[in-house]
Protein backbone atom coordinates (compact mmCIF):
# COMPACT_ATOMS: atom_id res chain seq x y z
CA UNK A 1 0.00 0.00 0.00
CA UNK A 2 0.99 3.58 -0.45
CA UNK A 3 0.88 6.40 2.34
CA UNK A 4 -1.50 9.08 0.49
CA UNK A 5 -1.78 12.17 2.49
CA UNK A 6 -4.55 14.49 2.43
CA UNK A 7 -3.97 18.46 1.93
CA UNK A 8 -5.41 19.35 5.42
CA UNK A 9 -2.22 16.98 6.66
CA UNK A 10 -4.52 14.27 8.02
CA UNK A 11 -2.64 10.33 7.41
CA UNK A 12 -4.43 7.52 5.78
CA UNK A 13 -3.51 4.46 3.85
CA UNK A 14 -4.87 4.06 0.46
CA UNK A 15 -4.45 2.00 -2.66
CA UNK A 16 -3.00 3.89 -5.70
CA UNK A 17 -3.21 3.00 -9.55
CA UNK A 18 0.75 3.64 -11.74
CA UNK A 19 0.91 6.83 -13.09
CA UNK A 20 2.44 6.33 -16.19
CA UNK A 21 -0.54 3.42 -17.38
CA UNK A 22 -3.05 6.31 -15.73
CA UNK A 23 -1.37 9.21 -17.97
CA UNK A 24 0.04 7.31 -21.06
CA UNK A 25 4.16 8.09 -19.91
CA UNK A 26 6.38 9.04 -17.38
CA UNK A 27 7.20 12.37 -19.02
CA UNK A 28 3.37 12.91 -18.74
CA UNK A 29 3.18 11.45 -15.11
CA UNK A 30 5.74 14.09 -13.99
CA UNK A 31 4.06 16.89 -16.02
CA UNK A 32 0.67 15.66 -13.85
CA UNK A 33 2.01 15.69 -11.07
CA UNK A 34 4.38 18.92 -11.02
CA UNK A 35 0.50 20.48 -12.24
CA UNK A 36 -1.00 18.68 -9.19
CA UNK A 37 1.36 20.25 -6.73
CA UNK A 38 0.82 23.84 -7.93
CA UNK A 39 -2.67 23.01 -7.92
CA UNK A 40 -2.86 21.92 -4.68
CA UNK A 41 -0.44 24.83 -3.05
CA UNK A 42 2.65 22.96 -1.80
CA UNK A 43 4.66 24.56 -5.01
CA UNK A 44 4.16 28.27 -6.34
CA UNK A 45 5.83 30.63 -8.76
CA UNK A 46 7.95 32.37 -6.36
CA UNK A 47 11.53 32.23 -6.07
CA UNK A 48 13.73 31.94 -3.12
CA UNK A 49 14.21 35.88 -2.81
CA UNK A 50 10.77 36.93 -3.38
CA UNK A 51 9.63 34.19 -0.87
CA UNK A 52 12.12 35.25 2.01
CA UNK A 53 11.52 39.47 1.43
CA UNK A 54 7.44 38.42 1.50
CA UNK A 55 8.29 36.37 5.11
CA UNK A 56 10.61 38.94 6.58
CA UNK A 57 8.76 42.24 5.29
CA UNK A 58 7.32 42.96 8.71
CA UNK A 59 10.12 42.21 11.08
CA UNK A 60 12.94 44.98 9.69
CA UNK A 61 14.03 45.40 13.27
CA UNK A 62 13.92 42.05 14.56
CA UNK A 63 17.49 40.41 14.89
CA UNK A 64 17.71 37.38 11.70
CA UNK A 65 21.41 36.22 12.81
CA UNK A 66 23.31 36.02 15.85
CA UNK A 67 26.87 34.16 15.73
CA UNK A 68 28.65 34.68 18.53
CA UNK A 69 28.88 38.47 19.67
CA UNK A 70 27.70 39.44 16.06
CA UNK A 71 24.12 39.87 14.72
CA UNK A 72 21.83 41.14 11.72
CA UNK A 73 18.94 42.02 11.64
CA UNK A 74 16.47 41.30 8.83
CA UNK A 75 16.57 44.53 7.35
CA UNK A 76 20.14 44.89 7.70
CA UNK A 77 20.22 40.94 6.10
CA UNK A 78 18.46 41.73 3.50
CA UNK A 79 20.07 45.15 2.27
CA UNK A 80 23.46 43.06 2.63
CA UNK A 81 22.61 40.39 0.36
CA UNK A 82 21.49 42.77 -1.92
CA UNK A 83 25.09 44.24 -2.16
CA UNK A 84 26.62 40.91 -1.97
CA UNK A 85 24.40 40.06 -4.61
CA UNK A 86 25.30 43.23 -6.67
CA UNK A 87 29.19 42.03 -6.19
CA UNK A 88 28.84 38.92 -7.12
CA UNK A 89 27.26 40.13 -10.89
CA UNK A 90 29.73 42.55 -10.64
CA UNK A 91 32.60 39.80 -10.62
CA UNK A 92 31.07 38.49 -13.26
CA UNK A 93 28.34 35.57 -12.20
CA UNK A 94 25.13 35.55 -14.08
CA UNK A 95 21.98 34.08 -12.87
CA UNK A 96 21.83 30.35 -13.41
CA UNK A 97 25.52 29.70 -12.19
CA UNK A 98 26.72 28.10 -9.78
CA UNK A 99 28.90 29.24 -6.90
CA UNK A 100 30.79 27.09 -4.59
CA UNK A 101 30.25 27.86 -0.81
CA UNK A 102 32.87 25.89 1.65
CA UNK A 103 32.48 27.37 4.64
CA UNK A 104 30.99 27.24 8.49
CA UNK A 105 27.84 28.78 10.00
CA UNK A 106 28.20 31.74 10.21
CA UNK A 107 27.03 35.58 9.13
CA UNK A 108 28.91 35.43 6.08
CA UNK A 109 28.42 31.86 4.64
CA UNK A 110 24.58 33.12 5.47
CA UNK A 111 25.33 35.98 3.50
CA UNK A 112 26.86 34.15 0.28
CA UNK A 113 23.96 31.71 0.36
CA UNK A 114 21.28 35.13 0.18
CA UNK A 115 23.43 36.53 -2.44
CA UNK A 116 22.79 33.57 -4.71
CA UNK A 117 19.00 33.17 -3.95
CA UNK A 118 19.06 37.36 -4.83
CA UNK A 119 21.32 37.26 -7.91
CA UNK A 120 19.63 33.95 -9.11
CA UNK A 121 23.07 31.99 -8.68
CA UNK A 122 22.22 28.24 -7.75
CA UNK A 123 23.73 27.78 -4.26
CA UNK A 124 26.33 25.17 -4.06
CA UNK A 125 27.34 24.54 0.12
CA UNK A 126 30.42 22.49 0.16
CA UNK A 127 30.82 20.75 4.30
CA UNK A 128 34.18 22.25 5.58
CA UNK A 129 35.72 18.97 6.17
CA UNK A 130 35.86 18.14 2.23
CA UNK A 131 39.16 17.61 1.67
CA UNK A 132 41.24 19.51 -2.12
CA UNK A 133 40.35 16.63 -3.78
CA UNK A 134 36.74 16.87 -3.24
CA UNK A 135 37.08 20.16 -3.89
CA UNK A 136 38.82 20.36 -6.86
CA UNK A 137 36.26 17.24 -8.61
CA UNK A 138 33.65 19.26 -7.73
CA UNK A 139 34.89 22.84 -8.94
CA UNK A 140 35.43 20.60 -12.69
CA UNK A 141 32.17 19.31 -12.22
CA UNK A 142 29.82 22.40 -11.93
CA UNK A 143 32.48 24.70 -13.78
CA UNK A 144 32.88 27.13 -11.23
CA UNK A 145 33.99 30.44 -11.74
CA UNK A 146 33.93 32.01 -8.27
CA UNK A 147 34.38 30.37 -4.89
CA UNK A 148 33.73 31.57 -1.47
CA UNK A 149 36.74 30.04 0.89
CA UNK A 150 35.71 30.76 4.55
CA UNK A 151 36.49 28.30 6.77
CA UNK A 152 38.81 27.75 9.22
CA UNK A 153 42.87 28.07 8.05
CA UNK A 154 43.32 24.61 7.46
CA UNK A 155 39.91 24.06 5.78
CA UNK A 156 40.46 27.47 3.69
CA UNK A 157 43.90 25.93 2.62
CA UNK A 158 42.03 22.85 1.38
CA UNK A 159 39.06 24.63 -0.83
CA UNK A 160 42.18 27.39 -2.16
CA UNK A 161 43.92 24.24 -3.21
CA UNK A 162 41.35 22.19 -4.53
CA UNK A 163 40.21 25.25 -6.53
CA UNK A 164 44.05 26.02 -8.44
CA UNK A 165 44.16 22.02 -9.27
CA UNK A 166 40.39 22.47 -11.00
CA UNK A 167 41.80 25.31 -13.23
CA UNK A 168 38.45 27.00 -13.76
CA UNK A 169 37.91 29.33 -10.81
CA UNK A 170 38.86 32.57 -11.32
CA UNK A 171 38.28 34.09 -8.15
CA UNK A 172 38.01 32.49 -4.46
CA UNK A 173 36.56 35.06 -2.19
CA UNK A 174 38.46 34.44 1.53
CA UNK A 175 37.69 36.59 5.20
CA UNK A 176 39.75 39.88 4.97
CA UNK A 177 42.44 38.60 7.23
CA UNK A 178 43.30 36.16 4.70
CA UNK A 179 46.67 37.16 3.00
CA UNK A 180 46.62 38.87 -0.13
CA UNK A 181 47.41 36.48 -3.26
CA UNK A 182 46.74 35.87 -7.01
CA UNK A 183 42.84 35.45 -7.58
CA UNK A 184 41.86 35.64 -3.79
CA UNK A 185 39.56 38.39 -3.34
CA UNK A 186 38.87 39.58 0.30
CA UNK A 187 35.20 39.55 1.76
CA UNK A 188 34.37 43.15 2.11
CA UNK A 189 35.91 44.38 -1.59
CA UNK A 190 32.92 42.06 -3.07
CA UNK A 191 30.12 44.38 -0.97
CA UNK A 192 29.16 46.51 -4.34
CA UNK A 193 28.45 50.15 -2.70
CA UNK A 194 25.54 50.67 -4.91
CA UNK A 195 22.77 47.91 -6.07
CA UNK A 196 22.31 47.17 -9.75
CA UNK A 197 19.24 47.10 -11.71
CA UNK A 198 15.96 45.18 -10.38
CA UNK A 199 16.39 41.73 -10.59
CA UNK A 200 14.96 39.46 -12.63
CA UNK A 201 12.69 36.71 -10.83
CA UNK A 202 13.96 32.84 -11.56
CA UNK A 203 12.07 30.31 -11.98
CA UNK A 204 10.99 28.38 -9.39
CA UNK A 205 11.51 25.22 -10.57
CA UNK A 206 14.63 25.84 -11.72
CA UNK A 207 18.03 24.52 -10.18
CA UNK A 208 18.73 26.54 -6.86
CA UNK A 209 20.29 24.30 -4.78
CA UNK A 210 23.11 22.13 -5.18
CA UNK A 211 23.95 19.91 -2.02
CA UNK A 212 26.61 17.24 -1.97
CA UNK A 213 27.00 13.71 -0.41
CA UNK A 214 30.21 13.07 1.82
CA UNK A 215 31.92 11.53 -0.99
CA UNK A 216 34.41 9.59 1.18
CA UNK A 217 34.09 6.80 -2.18
CA UNK A 218 34.78 8.41 -5.58
CA UNK A 219 33.38 11.95 -6.27
CA UNK A 220 30.54 13.69 -4.35
CA UNK A 221 26.83 13.81 -5.62
CA UNK A 222 25.46 16.91 -6.26
CA UNK A 223 21.78 16.75 -5.29
CA UNK A 224 19.70 19.08 -7.36
CA UNK A 225 16.93 21.31 -5.59
CA UNK A 226 14.16 23.89 -6.80
CA UNK A 227 13.02 27.14 -4.67
CA UNK A 228 10.35 24.82 -4.69
CA UNK A 229 11.09 21.16 -3.62
CA UNK A 230 13.07 22.94 -0.51
CA UNK A 231 10.27 25.61 0.30
CA UNK A 232 8.08 22.76 0.48
CA UNK A 233 10.31 20.92 2.66
CA UNK A 234 10.87 23.84 5.26
CA UNK A 235 6.75 25.27 5.23
CA UNK A 236 5.73 21.73 5.97
CA UNK A 237 8.31 20.70 8.33
CA UNK A 238 6.80 24.21 10.07
CA UNK A 239 3.70 23.67 9.91
CA UNK A 240 3.59 20.20 11.29
CA UNK A 241 5.38 21.38 14.52
CA UNK A 242 3.76 24.46 14.65
CA UNK A 243 6.77 26.95 14.43
CA UNK A 244 6.05 30.55 13.35
CA UNK A 245 7.86 33.80 12.36
CA UNK A 246 9.45 35.81 15.49
CA UNK A 247 10.77 32.28 17.12
CA UNK A 248 13.83 31.76 18.04
CA UNK A 249 15.73 28.33 16.32
CA UNK A 250 18.99 26.63 16.89
CA UNK A 251 21.38 25.86 13.64
CA UNK A 252 23.63 23.14 15.00
CA UNK A 253 24.25 21.13 12.44
CA UNK A 254 27.10 21.27 10.17
CA UNK A 255 27.43 23.46 7.62
CA UNK A 256 27.07 22.26 4.24
CA UNK A 257 24.42 19.71 5.06
CA UNK A 258 20.67 19.33 4.77
CA UNK A 259 20.53 19.97 8.30
CA UNK A 260 22.31 23.27 8.69
CA UNK A 261 21.51 24.53 4.80
CA UNK A 262 17.83 24.12 3.97
CA UNK A 263 16.17 23.39 7.66
CA UNK A 264 18.34 26.00 9.45
CA UNK A 265 20.33 29.27 7.57
CA UNK A 266 17.40 29.22 4.45
CA UNK A 267 14.59 28.22 7.25
CA UNK A 268 15.41 31.30 9.26
CA UNK A 269 14.80 33.82 6.60
CA UNK A 270 11.72 31.67 4.72
CA UNK A 271 9.95 31.26 8.03
CA UNK A 272 11.16 34.81 9.83
CA UNK A 273 12.88 32.88 12.29
CA UNK A 274 15.80 34.49 14.50
CA UNK A 275 18.83 32.03 13.84
CA UNK A 276 20.93 31.34 16.56
CA UNK A 277 24.21 29.36 14.47
CA UNK A 278 26.99 27.47 15.86
CA UNK A 279 30.33 27.55 13.96
CA UNK A 280 31.19 24.04 15.82
CA UNK A 281 29.34 21.41 17.58
CA UNK A 282 29.67 21.56 21.43
CA UNK A 283 27.34 20.39 23.81
CA UNK A 284 27.95 22.90 26.84
CA UNK A 285 27.76 25.96 24.38
CA UNK A 286 24.46 24.47 22.83
CA UNK A 287 23.48 24.52 26.77
CA UNK A 288 24.43 27.86 27.27
CA UNK A 289 22.94 29.09 23.58
CA UNK A 290 19.35 27.75 24.58
CA UNK A 291 19.50 29.54 27.70
CA UNK A 292 21.14 32.99 26.97
CA UNK A 293 19.02 33.54 23.56
CA UNK A 294 15.65 31.71 25.08
CA UNK A 295 15.47 29.35 21.91
CA UNK A 296 12.52 27.13 21.67
CA UNK A 297 13.21 24.89 18.31
CA UNK A 298 16.31 23.50 16.51
CA UNK A 299 17.70 20.50 14.60
CA UNK A 300 19.67 18.25 16.56
CA UNK A 301 21.11 14.85 15.63
CA UNK A 302 21.68 11.77 18.23
CA UNK A 303 25.07 13.00 19.36
CA UNK A 304 24.04 16.32 19.52
CA UNK A 305 21.65 15.16 22.18
CA UNK A 306 23.55 12.67 23.75
CA UNK A 307 26.02 15.52 24.38
CA UNK A 308 23.45 17.80 25.29
CA UNK A 309 21.62 15.17 27.86
CA UNK A 310 25.49 14.55 29.45
CA UNK A 311 25.92 18.30 29.71
CA UNK A 312 27.03 19.07 33.57
CA UNK A 313 25.49 22.62 32.82
CA UNK A 314 22.02 20.96 32.14
CA UNK A 315 20.02 20.72 35.10
CA UNK A 316 21.09 23.86 36.27
CA UNK A 317 20.15 25.73 33.32
CA UNK A 318 17.07 27.25 32.73
CA UNK A 319 15.83 25.62 29.23
CA UNK A 320 12.13 25.85 29.88
CA UNK A 321 12.23 27.93 26.30
CA UNK A 322 12.98 24.88 24.47
CA UNK A 323 9.71 23.61 24.04
CA UNK A 324 9.83 21.77 20.58
CA UNK A 325 12.87 20.13 18.74
CA UNK A 326 13.16 17.72 15.57
CA UNK A 327 15.13 14.78 16.53
CA UNK A 328 16.31 11.80 13.91
CA UNK A 329 17.41 8.75 14.82
CA UNK A 330 16.50 8.73 18.57
CA UNK A 331 15.03 4.92 20.26
CA UNK A 332 12.02 5.30 22.15
CA UNK A 333 13.62 4.93 25.41
CA UNK A 334 16.01 8.20 24.06
CA UNK A 335 13.07 10.40 23.18
CA UNK A 336 11.45 9.79 26.75
CA UNK A 337 14.90 10.76 28.61
CA UNK A 338 14.93 14.27 26.40
CA UNK A 339 11.05 14.79 27.21
CA UNK A 340 11.56 14.26 30.85
CA UNK A 341 15.30 16.24 30.84
CA UNK A 342 15.47 18.58 28.02
CA UNK A 343 12.28 19.27 25.14
CA UNK A 344 8.36 18.47 25.83
CA UNK A 345 8.15 17.73 22.54
CA UNK A 346 11.15 15.71 20.83
CA UNK A 347 9.12 15.53 17.42
CA UNK A 348 10.61 12.54 15.37
CA UNK A 349 12.35 14.16 11.33
CA UNK A 350 12.94 11.59 8.53
CA UNK A 351 14.45 12.74 5.64
CA UNK A 352 17.64 12.48 3.05
CA UNK A 353 19.59 14.82 0.89
CA UNK A 354 17.38 13.13 -2.64
CA UNK A 355 13.99 14.11 -0.39
CA UNK A 356 14.52 16.89 1.81
CA UNK A 357 13.09 15.71 5.40
CA UNK A 358 9.44 14.39 4.45
CA UNK A 359 8.28 12.62 7.15
CA UNK A 360 7.80 13.77 10.77
CA UNK A 361 4.40 14.33 13.83
CA UNK A 362 2.87 17.02 15.51
CA UNK A 363 3.24 17.92 18.93
CA UNK A 364 -0.04 16.69 19.07
CA UNK A 365 0.09 13.27 18.01
CA UNK A 366 -0.03 10.32 20.67
CA UNK A 367 2.68 8.48 22.04
CA UNK A 368 2.54 5.75 19.46
CA UNK A 369 3.36 7.91 17.28
CA UNK A 370 5.50 10.35 18.85
CA UNK A 371 8.31 7.95 20.63
CA UNK A 372 7.44 4.91 18.22
CA UNK A 373 8.22 5.31 15.17
CA UNK A 374 10.19 7.88 12.23
CA UNK A 375 7.12 10.25 11.72
CA UNK A 376 4.25 10.06 8.94
CA UNK A 377 4.24 11.82 5.83
CA UNK A 378 3.95 15.27 4.89
CA UNK A 379 1.06 16.44 3.22
CA UNK A 380 1.51 16.06 -0.47
CA UNK A 381 4.43 13.20 0.06
CA UNK A 382 3.68 9.79 -0.72
CA UNK A 383 5.65 6.08 0.60
CA UNK A 384 5.97 2.73 -0.48
CA UNK A 385 7.17 -0.21 1.00
CA UNK A 386 8.09 -3.01 -1.51
CA UNK A 387 9.77 -6.31 -1.65
CA UNK A 388 12.73 -7.21 -4.27
CA UNK A 389 11.01 -7.53 -6.88
CA UNK A 390 9.16 -3.83 -6.28
CA UNK A 391 6.11 -5.43 -5.61
CA UNK A 392 4.21 -3.79 -2.47
CA UNK A 393 4.56 -5.51 1.01
CA UNK A 394 1.90 -5.62 3.38
CA UNK A 395 0.86 -3.15 6.75
CA UNK A 396 3.64 -4.14 9.22
CA UNK A 397 6.01 -5.64 6.88
CA UNK A 398 9.78 -4.52 6.37
CA UNK A 399 11.01 -3.83 2.58
CA UNK A 400 12.59 -1.27 0.58
CA UNK A 401 11.41 2.17 1.13
CA UNK A 402 9.96 4.04 -1.48
CA UNK A 403 9.28 7.77 -1.47
CA UNK A 404 7.63 10.86 -4.30
CA UNK A 405 6.66 14.34 -3.46
CA UNK A 406 6.89 17.80 -3.46
CA UNK A 407 10.35 17.64 -1.73
CA UNK A 408 12.16 14.99 -4.42
CA UNK A 409 15.28 15.93 -5.74
CA UNK A 410 15.82 17.23 -9.11
CA UNK A 411 18.50 14.67 -9.86
CA UNK A 412 22.06 14.17 -9.65
CA UNK A 413 24.03 17.09 -11.24
CA UNK A 414 25.49 16.25 -14.67
CA UNK A 415 24.48 12.36 -13.68
CA UNK A 416 21.97 11.67 -16.01
CA UNK A 417 22.10 7.60 -15.58
CA UNK A 418 22.89 7.61 -11.67
CA UNK A 419 19.41 9.52 -11.75
CA UNK A 420 17.63 7.09 -13.60
CA UNK A 421 18.77 4.21 -11.52
CA UNK A 422 17.95 6.23 -8.00
CA UNK A 423 14.20 6.59 -9.32
CA UNK A 424 11.56 3.96 -10.56
CA UNK A 425 9.22 3.88 -13.83
CA UNK A 426 6.86 6.40 -11.29
CA UNK A 427 9.04 8.97 -10.34
CA UNK A 428 9.37 7.39 -6.78
CA UNK A 429 12.90 7.43 -5.16
CA UNK A 430 14.80 4.40 -3.90
CA UNK A 431 16.23 5.69 -0.25
CA UNK A 432 18.35 2.86 0.34
CA UNK A 433 16.73 2.06 3.44
CA UNK A 434 14.76 -0.73 4.66
CA UNK A 435 11.41 -0.31 6.91
CA UNK A 436 7.93 -0.47 7.15
CA UNK A 437 4.34 1.13 7.52
CA UNK A 438 2.35 0.65 10.37
CA UNK A 439 -1.44 0.51 10.36
CA UNK A 440 -1.83 4.63 10.85
CA UNK A 441 0.85 5.77 8.49
CA UNK A 442 4.05 5.43 10.88
CA UNK A 443 7.02 5.13 9.10
CA UNK A 444 9.93 2.55 11.44
CA UNK A 445 13.05 2.89 9.80
CA UNK A 446 15.23 -0.29 9.97
CA UNK A 447 18.12 0.00 8.60
CA UNK A 448 20.49 0.59 5.31
CA UNK A 449 19.91 -1.90 2.79
CA UNK A 450 23.70 -1.68 2.86
CA UNK A 451 23.68 -2.95 6.47
CA UNK A 452 21.72 -5.59 6.37
CA UNK A 453 24.04 -8.58 7.86
CA UNK A 454 23.46 -12.09 5.69
CA UNK A 455 24.77 -14.84 8.24
CA UNK A 456 24.88 -18.36 6.29
CA UNK A 457 21.77 -17.12 4.16
CA UNK A 458 19.87 -15.62 6.97
CA UNK A 459 19.32 -11.95 7.16
CA UNK A 460 20.01 -10.04 10.32
CA UNK A 461 18.41 -6.64 11.10
CA UNK A 462 21.05 -4.10 12.40
CA UNK A 463 18.79 -1.22 13.33
CA UNK A 464 16.70 -3.83 15.62
CA UNK A 465 19.27 -5.15 17.84
CA UNK A 466 20.70 -1.93 18.68
CA UNK A 467 17.04 -1.25 19.39
CA UNK A 468 17.06 -4.38 21.97
CA UNK A 469 20.46 -3.43 22.86
CA UNK A 470 20.28 0.37 23.86
CA UNK A 471 17.75 -0.91 26.85
CA UNK A 472 20.84 -2.48 28.58
CA UNK A 473 21.30 -0.12 31.81
CA UNK A 474 25.22 0.01 30.76
CA UNK A 475 25.07 0.94 27.29
CA UNK A 476 25.77 4.50 26.17
CA UNK A 477 25.71 3.99 22.61
CA UNK A 478 25.74 0.88 20.33
CA UNK A 479 25.78 0.29 16.58
CA UNK A 480 25.84 -3.38 15.49
CA UNK A 481 27.89 -4.22 12.22
CA UNK A 482 28.64 -7.56 9.98
CA UNK A 483 31.98 -9.01 10.25
CA UNK A 484 33.55 -11.03 7.30
CA UNK A 485 33.48 -14.79 8.17
CA UNK A 486 34.61 -17.33 5.69
CA UNK A 487 32.09 -19.83 6.58
CA UNK A 488 28.82 -17.78 6.98
CA UNK A 489 29.34 -14.75 5.28
CA UNK A 490 28.90 -12.85 7.73
CA UNK A 491 28.74 -12.42 11.75
CA UNK A 492 27.15 -9.55 14.18
CA UNK A 493 29.00 -7.90 16.02
CA UNK A 494 28.21 -5.32 18.66
CA UNK A 495 30.29 -1.93 18.60
CA UNK A 496 29.73 -0.94 22.32
CA UNK A 497 30.48 2.71 24.22
CA UNK A 498 29.97 1.65 27.97
CA UNK A 499 28.41 3.63 30.51
CA UNK A 500 31.53 3.12 33.00
CA UNK A 501 33.95 2.74 30.47
CA UNK A 502 34.29 -1.18 31.61
CA UNK A 503 34.42 -3.98 29.09
CA UNK A 504 30.83 -5.34 28.65
CA UNK A 505 30.94 -9.29 27.58
CA UNK A 506 29.14 -11.36 24.97
CA UNK A 507 27.44 -13.37 28.25
CA UNK A 508 26.34 -10.37 29.40
CA UNK A 509 25.20 -8.86 25.93
CA UNK A 510 23.58 -12.34 25.17
CA UNK A 511 21.63 -12.46 28.99
CA UNK A 512 20.14 -8.92 27.84
CA UNK A 513 18.45 -9.92 24.53
CA UNK A 514 17.20 -12.99 26.39
CA UNK A 515 15.46 -11.51 28.23
CA UNK A 516 14.16 -9.14 25.80
CA UNK A 517 12.86 -11.83 23.74
CA UNK A 518 14.89 -11.19 21.01
CA UNK A 519 15.66 -14.08 18.50
CA UNK A 520 18.70 -16.21 19.26
CA UNK A 521 19.48 -16.59 15.51
CA UNK A 522 20.34 -12.39 15.46
CA UNK A 523 22.00 -12.53 18.43
CA UNK A 524 26.08 -10.85 18.10
CA UNK A 525 28.46 -13.31 18.06
CA UNK A 526 31.30 -10.61 18.89
CA UNK A 527 31.23 -7.19 21.83
CA UNK A 528 33.81 -4.83 20.85
CA UNK A 529 34.22 -2.01 23.43
CA UNK A 530 35.02 1.64 22.04
CA UNK A 531 35.99 5.43 23.75
CA UNK A 532 33.92 6.80 20.83
CA UNK A 533 32.93 5.66 17.45
CA UNK A 534 34.22 7.38 13.90
CA UNK A 535 31.73 9.60 12.77
CA UNK A 536 30.59 11.26 9.55
CA UNK A 537 30.54 15.42 9.12
CA UNK A 538 26.96 14.80 9.78
CA UNK A 539 27.43 12.72 12.86
CA UNK A 540 26.26 9.35 11.32
CA UNK A 541 28.35 6.61 13.05
CA UNK A 542 30.87 5.08 10.17
CA UNK A 543 29.98 1.29 10.14
CA UNK A 544 32.31 1.08 7.04
CA UNK A 545 35.04 2.36 9.25
CA UNK A 546 33.94 0.25 12.21
CA UNK A 547 34.13 -2.70 10.18
CA UNK A 548 37.74 -1.86 8.72
CA UNK A 549 39.21 -1.42 12.28
CA UNK A 550 37.86 -5.04 13.58
CA UNK A 551 38.73 -6.91 10.75
CA UNK A 552 41.99 -6.33 11.03
CA UNK A 553 41.77 -7.60 14.70
CA UNK A 554 41.93 -11.16 16.31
Amino acid sequence: MSIITSHDGAHSLSARPGDSAASGSPAAAAEARRAAYYRQGYWRDQDLWTSIQASTAGLAGRLALIDGEQSLTFARLSSEARAFAAGLRQAGVEPGDVVLIHARNGLHSSLALLACACLGAVMAPIPPMFAAAQVSQICRSVRARLLFALGDERERAAALEGARDAGCVETCVVPDDHRPGPGLRAWSSLRASVAEAPRQPRDADALALLVYSSGTTGAPKGVMHSANTLRYAVEQRARMHGVAAGEVSLVASQFGFVGSVVFGLLAGPLLGLTSVLMRAWNGDEAVRLIARHRIGYGLLMPTHVHDILASPLLESSDLSSFRRCAMGGLTRERRLDVRRRLCPSPLPAYGMSECLGFASCTPTDDDDLLLGCDGYPFPGTEVRIVDDAGLEVATEMAGHILVRGPSRFLGYYDAASLSAAALDGEGFFRTGDLGRLDARGGIHYVAREKDMIRRGGVSIVPGDLEAALAGHPRIEHVAVVGLPDARLGERACACVITRDGLPLTLEEVCRHLEQRGVARYTWPERVERFDSFPRSASLKVQKGVLIDLLSGTP
